[in-house]
């Protein structure tokens, strides 16, 4: 939700969703839960469930519009910092995932998302800005969410963002499905290697 609010830049789920046929039934993610402009009353009933821990995952986006490409957005960072304390607070603990298939649009228009060794470079400056502005409270990280999804769905069948295939594998204008997710997936791994042991030294 709250797809360009305070500052977010477009991610390339907003571009994929937007395209008429890429979703069956035409729906995107530009309000979805509310999570963003109703994130206390959700942290106040899982207070009232007796949560101990909440997983959640940020917006790349939301924190840095154009990655390494321009500035941080600290509309962004004020809301997870306000997320964070609120969880903390009520003796909710924090496990953040820095990416859940999502990325800034701008770096797949730059250099085609995770095909680049270039975007290890933006996921590791991403990952800086987290740890610098949310480590102190959060103890629990994870980089990426089920990279596999994103390597065979965004580039072998073409079903998630940024919709490249080949072949028998599905419907797509451009990609190679039996190349391309490797690539992806090469990069991903080496992007989280650099994120943990940026943590791990720094």
């Amino acid at each position: 939700g709250a797809y360009l609010s305070d500052g977010k830049g477009l991610n390339n789920w907003d571009v994929f969703t937007h395209k008429s046929g890429n979703i069956r039934d035409n729906s995107n993610g530009d309000i979805a839960t509310e999570h963003y402009h109703h994130y206390l009353e959700d942290v106040q009933l899982m207070a009232d469930l007796g949560l101990n821990s909440y997983r959640f995952s940020l917006s790349w986006a939301r924190i840095l519009p154009k990655g390494r490409y321009g500035g941080i957005n600290f509309e962004g960072i004020s809301f997870y910092n306000k997320l964070i304390d609120a969880l903390l607070v009520r003796g909710i603990q924090p496990f953040v995932t820095l990416s859940h298939f999502d990325i800034p649009q701008e770096l797949e228009a730059r250099y085609g998302g995770w095909l680049s060794p270039q975007l290890r470079k933006d996921f590791t400056y991403y990952a800086d800005v987290c740890f610098k502005y949310f480590g102190e409270r959060v103890k629990h990280w994870v980089t990426f969410n089920e990279p596999n999804v994103v390597a065979v769905y965004g580039y072998r069948t073409g079903q998630y963002p940024p919709g490249r295939c080949s072949g028998s594998f599905g419907n797509c204008t451009r990609g190679d499905s039996e190349k391309e997710p490797f690539i992806a997936a090469h990069n991903i791994i080496l992007a989280h290697a650099a994120a943990v042991n940026l943590y791990r030294t720094k």
